[in-house]
């Protein structure tokens, strides 16, 4: 009796462990899908953007963003949509927060960014604004967030890199949210039409109407 309850439990045993082999792949499949991180969502900055249009920078100051744009590493016409998102080429501009000028600078951040320049000059916005997107787009493109880093640099000229970091993404706030949406499907509009292999032409981004972001609530 001894003997034969020995045998079943190897038995048992036996079976037991080859269950458990046979199982492993499919538990470590499973736990590769839980871990493997999100895609990035979507962005049509992940598209070819062409160079700036001069024909649509208002005063002559095209010469003056592709300064900045060389200086940034942010192609010129998203400086250009984010310079109409800003004070609408207003360089006399002054928001109810105490931004000024084209590129709407709080006094604190042009201390820093405009090396002694004149806030309402627009070639000393202008290139400060190349300074500071070069700074914001460092931080993006070393940060490792699931966003584009042009979109992250733009988040944070508009709420600070600060909420930018907090949230690890796009903070949620609306005015911040419709920013990085208004500049993106207007950079369409102040670049020139590129060359498509079917023979049209395409500006790299939508000019259609605006769509929301895709952005990642902090916890989903």
């Amino acid at each position: 009796m001894p003997a034969t309850r020995a045998s079943r439990t190897r038995w048992v045993t036996v079976v037991a462990v080859t269950l458990l082999v046979l199982s492993l792949p499919f538990i470590a499949a499973k736990a590769y899908v839980a871990l493997k991180p999100e895609p990035r969502p979507p962005s049509s900055f992940d598209n070819p953007i062409g160079p700036l249009d001069a024909r649509m920078v208002p005063n002559g100051w095209a010469p003056y963003i592709e300064a900045a744009s060389r200086e940034s590493g942010v192609p010129a016409p998203v400086l250009a949509a984010q310079l109409e998102a800003e004070s609408k080429w207003d360089p006399q501009a002054r928001s109810s927060v105490g931004a000024q000028g084209l590129a709407q600078f709080m006094p604190d951040t042009w201390e820093t960014y405009g090396r002694g320049g004149n806030v309402y000059d627009p070639k000393d916005a202008i290139a400060a604004q190349g300074r500071f997107m070069k700074h914001l787009l460092e931080q993006s493109r070393n940060s490792g967030y699931d966003r584009h880093p042009y979109e992250l640099a733009l988040a944070g000229y508009n709420a600070g890199f600060g909420a930018v970091q907090k949230f690890k993404d796009i903070p949620p706030y609306p005015e911040t949210e419709d920013y990085v949406v208004r500049i993106r499907d207007r950079t369409a509009h102040y670049a020139q039409r590129l060359a498509t292999p079917s023979g049209g032409s395409s500006a790299g981004t939508s000019s259609g109407s605006a769509q929301a972001l895709p952005v990642r609530r902090e916890g989903s």
